[in-house]
């Protein structure tokens, strides 16, 4: 008899889990002094998409020749702990998404959805309302009579 091989699962982070490492982390939403999502620390991903080998190539006999495979890169990543750092790599042309890094790479990025482009949004709409209601404020000609239209 074969059982679920997840209920024998036992990793790091389940010891970790078990110690009460998450919960005592206040950025982790059980925790008990969870506060909603903190600004810092953030990752900023690198102006030109810059990337680092963190596991090289196996290379392989193939039919047609030797092939490399399982090679594993990561983004060169920085980390912002304040506003000051977030300011000082945003002018440097840090990106605050990484598929922003890897467009800048020349690849295709992948969809994205950033906090900062939410937030851009979020500042277009209000802008827009304010003029939205300022336009309506404001006093209107009457509407022009048939006969002067003609």
């Amino acid at each position: 008899m074969r059982g679920n091989a997840r209920a024998h699962r036992f990793t790091v982070f389940d010891v970790m889990e078990a110690q009460g490492v998450f919960d005592a982390n206040p950025a982790n939403p059980s925790s008990p002094d969870y506060q909603g999502p903190i600004q810092y620390p953030k990752m900023f991903y690198h102006p030109q998409g810059e990337t680092r080998i963190t596991q090289r190539a196996e290379v392989i006999a193939t039919p047609l020749g030797p092939e490399r495979v399982g090679e594993m890169k990561e983004l060169i990543h920085r980390v912002a702990h304040d506003a000051d750092e977030e300011a000082a790599l945003r002018e440097a042309g840090w990106h605050d998404h990484p598929a922003l890094a890897i467009k800048a790479s020349g690849n295709d990025a992948p969809p994205m959805v950033s906090r900062s482009r939410e937030k851009d949004l979020q500042d277009q709409i209000s802008v827009l309302t304010m003029q939205l209601e300022a336009l309506q404020r404001a006093i209107k000609p009457p509407p022009p009579k048939e006969d002067e239209a003609a």
